[in-house]
């Protein structure tokens, strides 16, 4: 494969971060059907036939934006992250300095109307799944935990610096415990 050829397919498998992931408007389009079909239908009935048809390009052009399966997965979940880094900046920045307001804008970014959405919280059970068994979506799912508790840890030290920062972490696993379990709550 030539360079001009990967500078075009999706980011590669054995790169699990999610920070600046950029997709083409075909890769987004291929994407949006990939995530329909695995809400749809479930994640063993992904399959690129399926997802072609779906995003109505040919099976030739889905390969050259995507190796495989795998790859469309991975990049299906950074995407999602990506989007939810994006929202939770968003009400980072809205919410200034006050250590208080920005608590409340990690918080509500999970709670985001975008994120809540049934067929949005299916998509994320989907990617737990799969990082069971596939390292780089387990990797990229770990990047994705880690750069959000940060967020979260930031905010919660900002509001009490008086706070051992053991305290700050077990507050921190709590936020996010609470905000899954939610999620999952949601989507049954």
């Amino acid at each position: 494969m030539d360079a001009h050829t990967r500078s075009h397919r999706a980011t590669s498998t054995t790169c699990a971060t999610l920070t600046n992931v950029a997709f083409t408007e075909t890769q987004e389009q291929i994407l949006d059907a990939a995530m329909q079909i695995i809400v749809r239908d479930g994640l063993e009935e992904t399959s690129m036939r399926a997802v072609a048809e779906e995003a109505e390009v040919s099976l030739g052009l889905l390969g050259y934006h995507f190796e495989g399966k795998e790859n469309l997965i991975v990049s299906a979940f950074q995407r999602a992250a990506s989007r939810l880094m994006e929202i939770t900046q968003e009400l980072l920045d809205a919410a200034g300095d006050d250590p208080q307001a920005r608590i409340q804008a990690g918080l509500r970014s999970f709670f985001d109307d975008e994120l809540s959405d049934v067929d949005h919280l299916q998509i994320w059970l989907a990617m737990w799944a799969v990082a069971r068994t596939n390292e780089d979506v387990a990797l990229a799912e770990q990047d994705l935990y880690e750069r959000h508790a940060e967020v979260l840890r930031d905010a919660i030290r900002r509001s009490d610096t008086s706070l051992p920062e053991e305290i700050v972490r077990q507050r921190t696993t709590d936020v996010i415990a609470l905000q899954n379990g939610l999620w999952l709550n949601w989507t049954r």
